[in-house]
């Protein structure tokens, strides 16, 4: 029995060294081919009230069209700012229209373009950004509870649903960043959120809440000092359970979005973490 070779003739397996670890990766707003539901792909016209420029793998909210606009095929998209109005995805496949220019390499969208998306429920697989501890996920049910970061348009570990709330101050001091909400914002230690609306802009962004949070206040880190606040913004809404289930993690090989505000470019980071999600 000793000189018997042992083997398992069914096993699927990637040949050791046939591939490279970043063709493992996926594109952030890009969906696997699936020749049965080729169909589900949706167009919309990006809406005017937008203040930034649309890109793949953004939750997005459909409104009819005015009865006083230009006629139009497809509903008027803008993004998503809480999870009752987010009914999908918007994609790079076949925005053939979309710009891109040598300082902005990712193809975007202006307010007026037609912007390709798959709606929840359509059973489409859509790679979207995602926060890297969500590696926890692997050799999890695919079934497992995550939420929908509305700022930093990623996939985050689940969160429970807590509403927006405004700002009363914000202040920083030893690498990091305190706010002060109106009323308790049901943000705990560990959890995502996002603030938005804030002078100076560099107290805008999507954190990690830490040790600290509790009640109105939230505390996240921050390496440099943006300065004193002078305008005071938003904590928006998130959490909540996003209606989709998990498929697969693809941690730091990946290429996603990255959005410059100052001078609104929009450029590819090979190195970003991705999820797919079976919508």
């Amino acid at each position: 029995m000793a000189a018997n070779i042992s083997f398992n003739p069914l096993i699927t397996t990637t040949a050791s060294g046939s591939f490279s670890v970043q063709s493992d990766g996926y594109i952030q707003g890009v969906f696997l081919d699936d020749p049965s539901l080729r169909f589900e792909l949706a167009g919309g016209i990006l809406g005017s009230t937008e203040t930034l420029p649309m890109w793949g793998g953004v939750g997005v909210s459909e409104s009819l069209p005015s009865a006083s606009a230009v006629p139009q095929l497809g509903s008027v998209l803008t993004r998503a700012t809480v999870l009752t109005g987010l009914t999908g995805f918007s994609v790079f496949n076949q925005a053939s229209a979309w710009v891109l220019t040598p300082q902005s390499r990712v193809p975007t969208a202006g307010i007026g373009a037609t912007v390709p998306f798959l709606r929840l429920g359509s059973g489409m697989r859509l790679a979207v950004q995602c926060d890297p501890s969500l590696v926890s996920l692997d050799g999890g049910l695919v079934t497992q509870q995550v939420s929908w970061d509305f700022g930093g348009q990623r996939l985050v570990p689940y969160v429970a649903a807590y509403p927006a709330n405004v700002i009363t101050a914000a202040s920083w001091s030893a690498n990091a960043v305190t706010y002060t909400t109106t009323t308790a914002h049901g943000v705990g230690v560990g959890d995502d959120f996002s603030i938005s609306g804030m002078t100076p802009a560099g107290y805008n962004g999507s954190f990690t809440a830490i040790a600290g949070t509790t009640g109105s206040t939230l505390v996240a880190s921050m390496a440099v000092n943006p300065g004193s606040a002078t305008v005071f913004g938003t904590l928006l809404a998130g959490g909540g359970a996003l209606p989709v289930k998990v498929l697969d993690v693809a941690i730091g090989n990946s290429k996603i979005v990255s959005y410059d505000a100052v001078n609104n470019y929009a450029n590819w980071i090979n190195s970003g973490s991705t999820a797919i999600i079976l919508l």
